[in-house]
């Protein structure tokens, strides 16, 4: 990997390996009905500068033919706010395991991609566990 592809990639690492970190936090609580958390959910709030906002849906699109591949993920997509202003990404994992094994080799696939250019802000993230 390139310094430069390395650079590129780093606001990615970071922002995963919080993700996980949060994750491994919440997903042993339990919700009220003592039944213990299995689901997880991760997101990422996107703010794209306009003349970039075909580059990350594009990018958006690799990652939903990447995620055909990994096992353990139920269920992705982005979501957009009807003024362009946020695309929120959202990955749903049948477990933490899950999330954990297969989010290197998704996010993999647009690793080299310069978001932080494509951004007016940098991108924020949660991790949620299913409680209902």
């Amino acid at each position: 990997m390139t310094a430069e592809r390395r650079v590129l990639a780093a606001p990615w690492v970071a922002l995963w390996g919080a993700a996980l970190e949060s994750a491994r936090r919440l997903v042993h609580t339990t919700p009220p009905r003592g039944e213990p958390v299995a689901r997880v959910l991760f997101q990422v709030v996107h703010f794209p500068k306009p003349e970039y906002r075909a580059d990350m849906l594009a990018a958006m699109a690799v990652i939903r033919e990447t995620s055909a591949r990994i096992d353990g993920l139920d269920e992705i997509g982005a979501f957009e706010e009807p003024d362009g202003s946020r695309i929120v990404a959202i990955s749903v994992w049948a477990s933490l395991e899950a999330l954990e094994a297969g989010s290197a080799e998704l996010f993999a696939s647009i690793a080299g991609l310069p978001f932080d250019v494509w951004e007016t802000r940098p991108a924020e993230s949660a991790t949620l566990t299913q409680v209902a």
